[in-house]
């Protein structure tokens, strides 16, 4: 599925490994993401609030894949969801290739064909831990890319803002899927776990008044 940035009116097709922060910088803008909406051609679009920039940037240089080598996309979707200053976690399975098996991530997952990317959360967040969630704003979105002679690997991932209104002791509902456990873990505990790069990248974006609430409970640990 394909990733579409649109701001001002215009749209500009997001490249294998691109970071939508690149993109904009291309065209002399630069802004935050305010929403994403499956388009009538099928392609994800994440709308941009933007401004201009002093001078436009040139965008990296891209990687080549071998010849022959299998070309992946992937659109996911994923969660930032907080019970107080507990943030609820999956932990890949096993299996999970790739070096992430075993690792702590936050719940998501791939969005469907012609699957709105805010049911997507909704439905793999229930699949993966157990919570019914309100899905919020879109905070970031973020992009890798992997090259090697047989693959030619781009993952863009949408991370929103989500509420559960009844939390509820989390477990894993889907059954022989990619997520091996979960659990609400308190955030001055996170960095105990082994975990992906996804959940640091994804943190600045939490409330501000999350961070103070944090910071007031571990005072009183102390």
């Amino acid at each position: 599925m394909s990733v579409v940035i649109v701001a001002g009116g215009r749209r500009w097709p997001l490249r294998h490994g691109q970071d939508p922060v690149d993109l904009l910088a291309e065209q002399g803008l630069t802004g935050q993401p305010v929403r994403s909406v499956l388009g009538a051609d099928g392609c994800v679009e994440v709308h941009y609030a933007v401004e201009a920039l002093d001078e436009a940037v040139p965008g990296p240089e891209l990687g080549m894949a071998g010849r022959g080598a299998t070309v992946l996309r992937r659109v996911a979707a994923y969660a930032l969801v907080l019970d107080g200053a507990q943030l609820l976690v999956s932990r890949l399975a096993a299996w999970v290739g790739g070096g992430a098996g075993g690792l702590w991530t936050l719940p998501g997952g791939g969005v469907d064909p012609y699957e709105e990317p805010r049911d997507a959360v909704v439905r793999e967040v229930h699949e993966e831990t157990g919570q019914h969630v309100e899905v919020g704003d879109l905070v970031q979105v973020q992009s890798t890319h992997h090259v090697d002679a047989d693959e030619d690997f781009h993952a863009v991932r949408l991370v929103y803002l989500a509420h559960c209104p009844q939390p509820q002791a989390a477990r894993v509902v889907e059954i022989d899927g990619s997520t091996g456990a979960a659990a609400w873990v308190s955030l001055d505990r996170l960095s105990d776990l082994p975990q992906t790069a996804m959940i640091g990248t994804a943190l600045p974006h939490l409330p501000a008044e999350v961070g103070r609430a944090g910071a007031a409970d571990r005072d009183r640990e102390t």
